[in-house]
C-alpha cells in the first residue's frame, strides 16, 4: 500500500469517526439523566483526539515527501 492509500484510508476513517460524533451529540441532546450525558460526552471527546489524530496523520502521509517529510510533523491538519 502506497502512502497515498493509506492517507485516503485514514481519511476516511476520519469520516466515519466524525459521522459517530454527530449521532452521540445527538443522542447526548435526548439523554435526560446527567451521568448518561456525561458519559456519552466522555465518548465524544475520545472520539475527537482520534479525529485529530487521523487527520494530522494524513496530512503528514500526503505530504512526506514535500522537503524532506518530517517538515509537516508539527503543522496543523485541515
Amino acid at each position: 500500500m502506497q502512502l497515498q492509500e493509506m492517507a485516503r484510508e485514514y481519511r476516511s476513517n476520519t469520516a466515519l469517526l466524525e459521522l459517530r460524533v454527530k449521532q452521540l451529540q445527538t443522542a447526548r441532546r435526548r439523554a435526560g439523566q446527567s451521568e448518561v450525558k456525561y458519559r456519552l460526552k466522555q465518548r465524544i471527546n475520545c472520539l475527537q483526539v482520534m479525529i485529530n489524530e487521523n487527520r494530522k496523520t494524513a496530512f503528514v502521509l500526503e505530504h512526506y515527501y514535500d522537503r524532506g517529510g518530517d517538515a509537516h510533523e508539527n503543522r496543523k491538519a485541515v
